[in-house]
């Protein structure tokens, strides 16, 4: 089992939740309005710092996480400015 730690553009939201459903991804949590510092710039919510994240937690079968990863980066590969979407994968156990 992989807990996937997605974190992203809280723009593009209504079109990743489009996607899990579609890949089959029936349960998950999302935490919404983060603020950070990544690969597209700070994120903070203000005029200065526009934008937010979302995070998602997703747990899934080991075998299927490339799949899923493979398609969350071609969703953002469909946008013409790069959302921010970065993809971290751990080992998980429910206990």
């Amino acid at each position: 089992m992989k807990l996937l730690l997605v974190i992203y553009d809280s723009g593009i939201d209504e079109t990743l939740t489009k996607t899990l459903k579609e890949h089959g991804i029936e349960g998950y949590t999302k935490i919404f309005e983060t603020h950070g510092l990544g690969s597209t710039g700070f994120k903070d919510g203000t005029p200065v710092f526009p934008g937010m994240n979302n995070v998602l937690l997703v747990s899934i079968a080991a075998e299927k996480v490339q799949e899923l990863v493979d398609c969350l980066k071609t969703l953002k590969q469909s946008y013409k400015l790069n959302p921010g979407i970065t993809i971290y994968s751990l080992d998980a156990q429910e206990l």
